[in-house]
């Protein structure tokens, strides 16, 4: 057999070692064994290079010459992420992870951004790799919306300023709106909404301002609110709002969902 390059990249195309673990076929480690050592084809083709792509929706997948059953069901999730949480999939100094508050047949999900150890509220999980991109991706503009509690109440030349950006070790950091919303004694809630976000960027921001923020919680990423959803619960996103928020971040294809409705708590999944 003719050994090929690796597939283009587009929109719809995951990582081949990936989709032969979500397939079932074998663990991660074991499918980048598999792929190295040339047993796996795509349309026909060796496919050996690591990192190499495909599409489980379109291509024909085989390994050892047996065709791979491909079609992943898409998942998504909305999770009001608690305080002592870190966003990431796993964590070298063995602190709580939010796959923590998933039960174990989500643990293949992924996190879509992130939001610090103290930050709370909404945040999304998926096994689309083209939905995460499209949500992130800075020019597609996707308004994430934070209730911040600062110490202290900005003026309105300084909430100007966070609208305007200021530069902090090399990096600008801007918001793209702040409202005032409630007066707490001498501090006060605000309400920002950011385009992109940076690593800690609303309390970076805050704080380089004289105003540091007291607490942090994300309300909404485009039609997504976070709602009713209590701390540590999760719930499968209807197909409509899946559908508005990737068109909203460019996507084009609607989406199909493994599940609408259900709604759970962590721990009674």
């Amino acid at each position: 057999m003719t050994k090929a390059v690796n597939p283009p990249e587009n929109r719809t195309t995951i990582r081949l070692h990936k989709i032969l673990s979500s397939a079932g076929v074998c663990s991660l480690r074991e499918a980048e064994r598999l792929i190295a050592a040339g047993t796996v084809t795509v349309n026909g083709k060796v496919i050996t290079t690591k990192g190499a792509s495909a599409n489980p929706d379109e291509d024909t997948i085989r390994v050892d010459g047996k065709i791979v059953q491909t079609t992943i069901a898409r998942i998504y999730l909305a999770l009001n992420k608690p305080k002592g949480f870190v966003t990431t999939r796993s964590d070298e100094k063995g602190r709580r992870t939010v796959m923590d508050l998933l039960p174990k047949e989500y643990r293949s999900l992924h996190p879509v951004g992130r939001l610090d150890l103290m930050s709370e509220g909404l945040l999304l999980f998926t096994n689309d790799g083209a939905f995460t991109q499209a949500i992130l991706a800075p020019k597609n503009k996707v308004k994430k919306v934070y209730r911040v509690k600062t110490r202290n109440i900005p003026d309105r030349k300084t909430t100007a300023k966070m609208v305007s950006g200021v530069t902090i070790d090399g990096e600008k950091l801007r918001a793209e709106s702040v409202t005032l919303k409630e007066v707490i004694g001498k501090n006060c809630w605000l309400e920002i909404t950011l385009t992109e976000g940076k690593n800690r960027h609303i309390r970076r921001l805050c704080e380089t301002l004289g105003h540091p923020a007291l607490k942090v919680k994300r309300m909404s990423i485009g039609p997504v609110k976070l709602g009713d959803l209590k701390t540590g619960e999760a719930r499968q996103l209807k197909v409509e709002v899946v559908n508005k928020l990737f068109k909203m971040a460019g996507g084009k294809k609607p989406v199909p969902l493994k599940s609408t409705n259900s709604r759970k708590k962590t721990g009674r999944w």
